[in-house]
């Protein structure tokens, strides 16, 4: 093959291929900066999961998505949970130390951890709600 028809290819399938990551990663960019506009300005409780947990993990994983799906706005005091896939938030693993999913950490306005529970139960669902709302109803109000 001549030089330059092998250049034009070459450049040709680096082209490819950053065209598919970015089409790839393009969500998850969106998804990471839309979400983090609402930690550190308010008081929030931050639930990390994984949208594809291993085979061992799967009825752990599901059964945290139920019990915060079901957990009520009145109980938490109003305040919101965000929830963070962690495949897609290294940043925010980073930031608030967190190692395992599922994981909540409670943190204040000025971006403090108030509360966290990073090892889930396994009788009576995963997280301790209950410890959780003791926690937001002893912080002070902004």
């Amino acid at each position: 093959m001549e030089p330059h028809k092998r250049k034009a290819v070459y450049l040709g399938l680096s082209g490819l291929i950053l065209i598919i990551l970015g089409i790839k990663y393009t969500p998850i960019f969106l998804a990471a900066t839309t979400q983090q506009s609402g930690v550190g300005d308010k008081p929030v409780v931050l639930f990390f999961s994984v949208d594809e947990p291993c085979d061992c993990m799967v009825e752990l994983t599901e059964q945290a998505e139920q019990q915060m799906a079901n957990w009520p706005v009145e109980r938490r005091g109003g305040i919101p949970v965000v929830r963070i896939g962690m495949e897609q938030h290294k940043d925010l693993e980073a930031k608030f130390e967190v190692f395992r999913a599922p994981c909540l950490v409670l943190v204040n306005a000025q971006d403090q951890v108030v509360w966290r529970q990073d090892y889930p139960l396994i009788e009576g669902g995963p997280f301790k709600l209950g410890e959780l709302e003791e926690a937001i109803s002893g912080m002070s109000p902004n």
